[in-house]
Protein backbone atom coordinates (compact mmCIF):
# COMPACT_ATOMS: atom_id res chain seq x y z
CA UNK A 1 0.00 0.00 0.00
CA UNK A 2 1.07 3.82 -1.00
CA UNK A 3 1.93 6.08 2.14
CA UNK A 4 1.51 9.59 1.74
CA UNK A 5 2.31 12.49 4.06
CA UNK A 6 0.57 15.70 4.06
CA UNK A 7 2.80 18.26 5.58
CA UNK A 8 0.89 21.71 6.16
CA UNK A 9 1.58 24.54 8.95
CA UNK A 10 -1.90 23.72 10.72
CA UNK A 11 -5.43 22.33 9.72
CA UNK A 12 -7.48 26.15 10.42
CA UNK A 13 -10.43 26.11 8.30
CA UNK A 14 -9.61 27.51 5.01
CA UNK A 15 -9.49 26.69 1.61
CA UNK A 16 -6.78 24.75 1.55
CA UNK A 17 -7.41 23.10 4.22
CA UNK A 18 -10.71 22.42 3.61
CA UNK A 19 -9.30 21.07 -0.36
CA UNK A 20 -7.38 18.34 2.19
CA UNK A 21 -10.36 17.16 4.04
CA UNK A 22 -12.53 17.22 0.63
CA UNK A 23 -9.95 15.13 -1.39
CA UNK A 24 -9.74 12.31 2.24
CA UNK A 25 -13.28 12.31 2.22
CA UNK A 26 -13.89 11.18 -1.22
CA UNK A 27 -11.00 8.78 -1.49
CA UNK A 28 -12.16 7.51 2.35
CA UNK A 29 -15.86 6.91 0.03
CA UNK A 30 -14.51 5.38 -3.39
CA UNK A 31 -14.37 1.71 -3.68
CA UNK A 32 -10.28 1.38 -4.59
CA UNK A 33 -8.45 2.42 -1.33
CA UNK A 34 -5.04 1.56 -2.20
CA UNK A 35 -3.15 4.53 0.07
CA UNK A 36 -3.06 5.44 3.53
CA UNK A 37 -2.54 8.77 4.33
CA UNK A 38 -0.96 10.36 7.49
CA UNK A 39 -0.78 14.04 8.33
CA UNK A 40 1.98 16.04 9.65
CA UNK A 41 1.13 20.06 11.31
CA UNK A 42 3.96 22.20 11.86
CA UNK A 43 2.13 25.20 14.53
CA UNK A 44 -0.13 24.27 16.83
CA UNK A 45 -3.80 24.53 16.28
CA UNK A 46 -6.29 26.80 17.26
CA UNK A 47 -9.74 26.74 17.91
CA UNK A 48 -10.79 26.88 14.37
CA UNK A 49 -8.78 23.65 13.44
CA UNK A 50 -10.34 21.16 11.32
CA UNK A 51 -8.14 18.39 13.09
CA UNK A 52 -11.48 16.74 14.67
CA UNK A 53 -13.04 16.06 10.95
CA UNK A 54 -9.96 14.45 10.02
CA UNK A 55 -9.34 11.89 13.43
CA UNK A 56 -12.70 11.43 12.16
CA UNK A 57 -11.69 9.87 8.92
CA UNK A 58 -9.20 8.00 10.61
CA UNK A 59 -6.34 9.22 9.79
CA UNK A 60 -3.29 9.50 12.06
CA UNK A 61 -1.99 13.15 12.82
CA UNK A 62 1.57 14.53 13.95
CA UNK A 63 1.46 17.78 15.60
CA UNK A 64 5.50 19.00 15.88
CA UNK A 65 4.01 22.27 17.60
CA UNK A 66 6.92 24.45 16.58
CA UNK A 67 6.33 28.31 16.29
CA UNK A 68 6.94 30.36 13.23
CA UNK A 69 10.11 32.20 12.10
CA UNK A 70 13.46 31.23 13.45
CA UNK A 71 12.47 28.44 15.87
CA UNK A 72 10.90 26.46 13.03
CA UNK A 73 13.99 26.83 11.18
CA UNK A 74 16.03 25.64 14.29
CA UNK A 75 13.73 22.68 14.69
CA UNK A 76 14.33 21.43 11.16
CA UNK A 77 15.54 17.53 12.57
CA UNK A 78 13.06 17.32 14.96
CA UNK A 79 10.44 17.89 11.97
CA UNK A 80 11.89 16.23 9.65
CA UNK A 81 12.26 12.79 12.78
CA UNK A 82 7.96 13.35 13.02
CA UNK A 83 8.14 13.22 8.85
CA UNK A 84 10.24 10.36 8.39
CA UNK A 85 8.09 8.27 11.48
CA UNK A 86 5.06 8.41 9.37
CA UNK A 87 7.11 5.68 6.68
CA UNK A 88 5.66 7.88 3.77
CA UNK A 89 6.51 7.15 0.31
CA UNK A 90 5.30 10.22 -1.04
CA UNK A 91 5.44 13.33 1.10
CA UNK A 92 2.97 16.25 -0.18
CA UNK A 93 2.92 19.86 0.77
CA UNK A 94 0.52 22.09 1.49
CA UNK A 95 1.65 26.02 2.17
CA UNK A 96 4.58 28.62 2.10
CA UNK A 97 6.31 27.64 5.19
CA UNK A 98 5.67 23.85 4.50
CA UNK A 99 7.36 24.35 1.36
CA UNK A 100 10.38 25.79 2.88
CA UNK A 101 10.83 23.70 5.63
CA UNK A 102 10.78 20.22 2.88
CA UNK A 103 13.20 22.40 0.83
CA UNK A 104 16.14 23.13 3.90
CA UNK A 105 15.53 18.95 5.62
CA UNK A 106 15.68 17.54 1.93
CA UNK A 107 14.16 14.37 2.15
CA UNK A 108 16.92 12.12 0.34
CA UNK A 109 15.08 9.55 -1.85
CA UNK A 110 11.28 10.49 -1.21
CA UNK A 111 9.66 12.67 -4.11
CA UNK A 112 7.67 15.46 -2.91
CA UNK A 113 5.13 16.97 -4.53
CA UNK A 114 3.29 20.29 -3.49
CA UNK A 115 -0.25 22.19 -4.47
CA UNK A 116 -0.49 25.72 -5.31
CA UNK A 117 -3.54 27.69 -4.75
CA UNK A 118 -2.73 31.30 -5.81
CA UNK A 119 -0.68 32.46 -8.60
CA UNK A 120 2.81 33.90 -6.58
CA UNK A 121 3.59 36.61 -8.89
CA UNK A 122 0.15 38.45 -8.37
CA UNK A 123 -1.02 37.46 -4.14
CA UNK A 124 2.00 38.76 -2.65
CA UNK A 125 2.57 41.51 -3.95
CA UNK A 126 -0.96 42.33 -3.25
CA UNK A 127 -0.76 40.96 0.73
CA UNK A 128 3.28 42.02 1.33
CA UNK A 129 3.74 45.11 -0.92
CA UNK A 130 5.37 45.20 -4.67
CA UNK A 131 9.22 44.76 -2.92
CA UNK A 132 8.37 42.04 -0.67
CA UNK A 133 5.82 40.29 -2.40
CA UNK A 134 7.79 39.92 -5.73
CA UNK A 135 11.14 38.78 -3.12
CA UNK A 136 8.71 35.92 -1.51
CA UNK A 137 7.28 35.11 -4.94
CA UNK A 138 10.66 34.34 -6.57
CA UNK A 139 12.30 32.49 -3.19
CA UNK A 140 8.92 30.73 -3.37
CA UNK A 141 9.11 29.81 -6.86
CA UNK A 142 12.77 29.14 -6.83
CA UNK A 143 12.15 26.15 -3.74
CA UNK A 144 9.68 24.41 -5.85
CA UNK A 145 11.65 23.89 -8.56
CA UNK A 146 13.46 20.96 -6.71
CA UNK A 147 9.94 19.50 -6.11
CA UNK A 148 9.07 16.63 -7.87
CA UNK A 149 5.76 17.72 -9.38
CA UNK A 150 3.78 20.88 -8.55
CA UNK A 151 -0.08 20.66 -8.67
CA UNK A 152 -1.80 23.65 -9.71
CA UNK A 153 -5.22 24.12 -8.90
CA UNK A 154 -6.08 25.85 -12.45
CA UNK A 155 -4.81 26.60 -15.95
CA UNK A 156 -4.65 30.06 -15.14
CA UNK A 157 -1.81 29.68 -12.21
CA UNK A 158 -0.44 27.02 -14.67
CA UNK A 159 0.09 29.77 -17.19
CA UNK A 160 1.30 32.14 -15.00
CA UNK A 161 3.71 29.82 -13.50
CA UNK A 162 4.93 28.09 -16.87
CA UNK A 163 7.85 30.23 -16.98
CA UNK A 164 9.93 29.19 -13.49
CA UNK A 165 11.01 26.19 -14.65
CA UNK A 166 8.82 23.97 -12.46
CA UNK A 167 7.29 20.50 -13.21
CA UNK A 168 3.75 21.20 -13.44
CA UNK A 169 0.04 19.55 -13.49
CA UNK A 170 -3.50 21.26 -13.14
CA UNK A 171 -5.86 19.47 -10.96
CA UNK A 172 -8.74 21.02 -10.71
CA UNK A 173 -10.47 21.71 -6.72
CA UNK A 174 -13.56 19.95 -5.93
CA UNK A 175 -16.04 19.77 -3.42
CA UNK A 176 -18.29 17.29 -1.83
CA UNK A 177 -21.30 17.27 -3.92
CA UNK A 178 -23.30 15.10 -1.58
CA UNK A 179 -22.74 18.05 1.43
CA UNK A 180 -23.20 20.83 -0.82
CA UNK A 181 -26.97 20.16 -1.74
CA UNK A 182 -29.89 22.25 -2.06
CA UNK A 183 -33.05 22.75 -0.06
CA UNK A 184 -36.33 22.63 -1.73
CA UNK A 185 -38.41 25.69 -2.02
CA UNK A 186 -40.34 25.59 0.91
CA UNK A 187 -37.82 25.06 3.30
CA UNK A 188 -35.82 28.17 1.67
CA UNK A 189 -38.59 29.86 2.40
CA UNK A 190 -38.92 29.07 6.58
CA UNK A 191 -35.23 29.95 6.93
CA UNK A 192 -35.33 33.02 5.35
CA UNK A 193 -37.89 34.20 7.34
CA UNK A 194 -36.27 32.48 10.34
CA UNK A 195 -33.46 34.96 9.71
CA UNK A 196 -35.52 37.93 9.41
CA UNK A 197 -35.16 37.59 5.29
CA UNK A 198 -38.15 38.31 3.17
CA UNK A 199 -39.22 34.78 1.79
CA UNK A 200 -38.95 36.82 -1.90
CA UNK A 201 -35.89 38.61 -1.71
CA UNK A 202 -33.19 38.36 -4.21
CA UNK A 203 -30.79 37.13 -1.67
CA UNK A 204 -26.56 37.74 -2.64
CA UNK A 205 -24.10 35.75 -1.05
CA UNK A 206 -20.63 36.40 -0.35
CA UNK A 207 -17.83 33.97 1.45
CA UNK A 208 -13.99 34.79 2.52
CA UNK A 209 -11.76 36.77 4.36
CA UNK A 210 -12.22 40.43 4.22
CA UNK A 211 -8.80 41.52 2.96
CA UNK A 212 -8.03 43.90 0.08
CA UNK A 213 -7.61 41.30 -2.93
CA UNK A 214 -11.11 40.19 -2.06
CA UNK A 215 -12.46 43.92 -2.57
CA UNK A 216 -15.33 43.71 -0.47
CA UNK A 217 -15.66 47.97 -0.76
CA UNK A 218 -16.74 47.77 -4.01
CA UNK A 219 -19.67 45.38 -3.24
CA UNK A 220 -21.00 46.99 -0.31
CA UNK A 221 -20.81 50.42 -2.14
CA UNK A 222 -22.97 48.91 -5.25
CA UNK A 223 -25.58 47.32 -3.06
CA UNK A 224 -25.92 50.61 -1.00
CA UNK A 225 -26.44 52.20 -4.01
CA UNK A 226 -29.04 49.62 -4.90
CA UNK A 227 -31.14 50.19 -2.18
CA UNK A 228 -34.20 51.90 -3.54
CA UNK A 229 -34.51 48.37 -4.81
CA UNK A 230 -36.13 46.24 -1.47
CA UNK A 231 -35.52 43.22 -2.68
CA UNK A 232 -32.19 42.83 -3.37
CA UNK A 233 -30.21 41.53 -0.20
CA UNK A 234 -26.56 40.76 0.34
CA UNK A 235 -24.62 38.84 3.20
CA UNK A 236 -20.88 38.80 3.92
CA UNK A 237 -19.52 36.01 6.08
CA UNK A 238 -16.27 36.26 6.76
CA UNK A 239 -13.60 38.01 9.06
CA UNK A 240 -10.06 40.35 8.63
CA UNK A 241 -8.33 43.17 8.65
CA UNK A 242 -10.92 45.10 6.99
CA UNK A 243 -13.64 44.44 9.04
CA UNK A 244 -14.05 47.31 11.47
CA UNK A 245 -14.08 49.01 8.04
CA UNK A 246 -16.80 47.02 6.29
CA UNK A 247 -18.84 47.35 9.26
CA UNK A 248 -18.37 51.58 9.47
CA UNK A 249 -18.95 51.22 5.24
CA UNK A 250 -22.07 49.47 5.94
CA UNK A 251 -23.76 51.68 8.48
CA UNK A 252 -27.44 51.90 9.00
CA UNK A 253 -28.16 49.80 6.20
CA UNK A 254 -30.47 47.12 6.34
CA UNK A 255 -30.12 45.70 3.41
CA UNK A 256 -26.24 44.22 3.83
CA UNK A 257 -25.72 41.86 7.07
CA UNK A 258 -22.51 41.41 7.97
CA UNK A 259 -22.24 38.00 9.94
CA UNK A 260 -18.40 37.19 10.29
CA UNK A 261 -17.02 34.15 10.41
CA UNK A 262 -19.24 30.75 10.52
CA UNK A 263 -18.68 27.10 11.47
CA UNK A 264 -20.08 26.30 8.12
CA UNK A 265 -21.13 27.66 4.34
CA UNK A 266 -24.02 25.64 4.08
CA UNK A 267 -26.75 27.22 5.75
CA UNK A 268 -26.17 30.50 3.59
CA UNK A 269 -25.55 29.02 0.36
CA UNK A 270 -28.84 27.27 0.76
CA UNK A 271 -31.00 30.16 1.05
CA UNK A 272 -29.09 32.40 -1.51
CA UNK A 273 -30.04 33.02 -5.29
CA UNK A 274 -26.26 34.16 -6.27
CA UNK A 275 -22.76 33.99 -5.00
CA UNK A 276 -20.91 36.68 -5.59
CA UNK A 277 -17.37 38.13 -6.06
CA UNK A 278 -15.51 40.87 -6.79
CA UNK A 279 -11.64 39.64 -5.95
CA UNK A 280 -8.99 41.06 -7.56
CA UNK A 281 -6.82 37.33 -7.82
CA UNK A 282 -8.15 34.22 -6.62
CA UNK A 283 -7.04 30.80 -7.55
CA UNK A 284 -9.77 28.50 -7.78
CA UNK A 285 -12.28 29.87 -5.35
CA UNK A 286 -13.94 26.62 -2.95
CA UNK A 287 -16.57 28.84 -1.81
CA UNK A 288 -17.82 29.27 -5.36
CA UNK A 289 -17.50 25.72 -6.40
CA UNK A 290 -19.61 25.23 -2.75
CA UNK A 291 -22.23 27.72 -4.29
CA UNK A 292 -22.64 25.55 -8.04
CA UNK A 293 -23.00 22.88 -5.47
CA UNK A 294 -26.16 24.17 -3.84
CA UNK A 295 -27.75 25.35 -6.95
CA UNK A 296 -26.68 29.04 -6.64
CA UNK A 297 -25.63 31.17 -9.59
CA UNK A 298 -22.33 32.98 -9.03
CA UNK A 299 -21.70 36.65 -10.22
CA UNK A 300 -18.12 37.12 -10.80
CA UNK A 301 -15.52 39.56 -11.33
CA UNK A 302 -13.80 39.21 -15.09
CA UNK A 303 -10.41 37.86 -13.75
CA UNK A 304 -9.24 34.76 -15.57
CA UNK A 305 -9.46 32.38 -12.71
CA UNK A 306 -13.41 33.75 -12.50
CA UNK A 307 -13.64 33.26 -16.09
CA UNK A 308 -12.25 29.89 -16.31
CA UNK A 309 -14.08 27.73 -13.72
CA UNK A 310 -17.82 28.60 -15.41
CA UNK A 311 -16.61 28.81 -18.89
CA UNK A 312 -18.85 26.47 -19.87
CA UNK A 313 -21.61 27.63 -17.92
CA UNK A 314 -22.36 31.30 -18.66
CA UNK A 315 -20.77 34.24 -19.89
CA UNK A 316 -23.40 36.16 -18.58
CA UNK A 317 -22.01 35.71 -15.00
CA UNK A 318 -19.17 38.13 -15.21
CA UNK A 319 -19.20 41.67 -14.73
CA UNK A 320 -16.51 43.87 -14.82
CA UNK A 321 -15.01 44.28 -11.95
CA UNK A 322 -15.15 47.95 -9.95
CA UNK A 323 -17.72 49.03 -12.14
CA UNK A 324 -20.74 49.41 -10.58
CA UNK A 325 -23.04 49.68 -13.47
CA UNK A 326 -21.15 46.67 -14.80
CA UNK A 327 -22.56 44.98 -11.60
CA UNK A 328 -26.18 46.24 -11.47
CA UNK A 329 -26.63 45.92 -15.41
CA UNK A 330 -25.91 42.02 -14.74
CA UNK A 331 -28.16 41.75 -11.58
CA UNK A 332 -30.89 43.25 -13.77
CA UNK A 333 -30.03 40.42 -16.19
CA UNK A 334 -30.30 37.69 -13.88
CA UNK A 335 -33.90 38.49 -12.28
CA UNK A 336 -34.38 35.00 -13.13
CA UNK A 337 -32.40 31.94 -15.02
CA UNK A 338 -33.07 28.61 -15.73
CA UNK A 339 -29.30 27.37 -15.53
CA UNK A 340 -28.43 24.39 -13.79
CA UNK A 341 -25.27 25.52 -11.95
CA UNK A 342 -25.13 21.98 -9.62
CA UNK A 343 -24.96 19.60 -12.81
CA UNK A 344 -21.94 21.88 -13.89
CA UNK A 345 -20.20 21.04 -10.94
CA UNK A 346 -21.15 17.41 -11.04
CA UNK A 347 -19.48 16.87 -14.73
CA UNK A 348 -16.63 19.19 -13.62
CA UNK A 349 -15.60 19.70 -10.09
CA UNK A 350 -16.72 17.04 -7.62
CA UNK A 351 -14.08 15.84 -5.08
CA UNK A 352 -14.70 12.24 -6.58
CA UNK A 353 -13.01 13.29 -10.12
CA UNK A 354 -10.50 15.47 -7.64
CA UNK A 355 -9.28 12.49 -5.37
CA UNK A 356 -9.41 9.77 -8.36
CA UNK A 357 -6.51 13.01 -10.34
CA UNK A 358 -4.59 12.98 -7.11
CA UNK A 359 -4.20 9.59 -6.37
CA UNK A 360 -3.31 9.04 -10.22
CA UNK A 361 -0.32 11.35 -9.81
CA UNK A 362 0.97 9.91 -6.22
CA UNK A 363 1.44 6.69 -8.56
CA UNK A 364 3.39 7.95 -11.07
CA UNK A 365 5.08 9.38 -9.01
CA UNK A 366 6.55 6.16 -7.73
CA UNK A 367 6.39 4.76 -10.92
CA UNK A 368 8.76 7.22 -12.86
CA UNK A 369 10.68 8.39 -9.72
Amino acid sequence: MLKVTIVCSSLIRRGPTNVIFNMLEAYYNSNIQDVKFSIVTISSESEESRMQDFVNLGIEIKSVNVKPGIVGILSLSKIKDVILSTLPDVVHSYGFRADVLLELMRLSKIPIVSSLFNNPHEDYCMQFGKLKGRLMAKFHLHILKSFNKVIVCSRFIEEKVKNDKLNLVTIYTGVPANVFVPLVKDEVVKRRLSMGIPANAKVFLFIGNLIYRKNPFFLIETFKSMEFDHENYLIIMGDGPLMSECKTLIGNSTHIRLIGAQPGTLQYLQIADYYISASYSEGFPTAVLEALSTNVLPILSDIMPHIEMIRGLSSNCIFKNNDSNSLISLINQLKSHDLTPREYLLRNYSSEIMQRNYINEYHKLIIFN
